[in-house]
């Protein structure tokens, strides 16, 4: 029944989505994929917020990666004044379907609208998640043009306090994908005919969990996340001496997984 459920939401979602994004991914639920039930599935259903130095190009700040590639674009692209807006979300929705054996763990599901799969192993203390975006082709953009994967590994400890309750810590190395899109000049949002062309960037940190079950069927997961860009440097627009920072991320997410 849940399963049945399950993908009818994620198709429900694709449908209403298309045309967004298909590789955008950032480190799915650590809490979520640490529960284990033999010879039974699981559907987890998260909702992830985002602060920091998220990119846009409003503001007063500008980032940048040494080694971008440009690409040479068409004369129409330029009469036509076609360019790029970087616009990262301060939220996201994922739905995923989850099946151990053993100790290996398996899923499959929706980073909003981006299909990924998981695999790794899992026992009561210890975790190693591994995730990937299935979307590979290419878009056309200026910023990793012709690899589009997104994806990672998590390191996972967790400490089971009774029956129900949880904490656990996690370390991640990823390769994130965020929202980026092309638009004409002047436009004020993303129009139909307009797609995603998002923007990678490789990203290490890592956070905490509680995770508790209310009742026999549901367990509510509480995750927090902090990330250090690996491939890119914040810098003041107003300053001429080139002095860079760090970009740093932080996310809260709430799962809810139920068997």
């Amino acid at each position: 029944m849940a399963r049945g459920i399950l993908w009818i939401v994620l198709t429900v979602c694709a449908l209403l989505l298309a045309g967004c994004s298909v590789s955008v991914i950032r480190p799915p639920s650590a809490s979520a994929f640490m529960e284990k039930k033999e010879d039974k599935g699981i559907v987890n259903i998260s909702g992830s917020f985002f602060w920091g130095d998220l990119i846009g190009d409003e503001g007063k700040f500008v980032y940048k990666r040494k080694g971008a590639k440009t690409v040479e674009q068409s004369e129409d692209w330029h009469e036509e004044g076609w360019g790029y807006r970087d616009d990262e979300w301060f939220w996201n929705l994922s739905f995923s379907f989850q099946r151990n054996k053993g100790y290996f763990k398996y899923g499959a599901g929706f980073d909003f609208s981006t299909p990924f799969v998981q695999i790794g192993f899992v026992s009561d203390y210890l975790g190693v998640m591994g995730w990937s975006n299935l979307c590979l082709w290419e878009f056309e953009k200026i910023e990793h043009k012709y690899f589009q994967w997104g994806g990672g590994i998590s390191l996972i400890e967790q400490l089971p306090v009774g029956n129900n309750f949880r904490v656990g810590l996690t370390q991640h190395l990823s390769r994130n994908g965020r929202e980026s899109n092309t638009v004409k000049s002047g436009a004020m949002w993303v129009s139909t005919g307009n797609h995603s062309a998002p923007v990678f960037y490789d990203e290490i940190g890592g956070g905490g969990y509680v995770s508790f079950a209310p009742n026999d069927s549901l367990r509510i997961g509480i995750e927090f996340r902090y990330g250090r860009d690996l491939t890119y440097k914040r810098f003041d627009r107003s300053n001429d001496d080139e002095k860079s920072s760090a970009v740093n991320r932080y996310t809260v997410n709430l799962s809810l997984v139920s068997w």
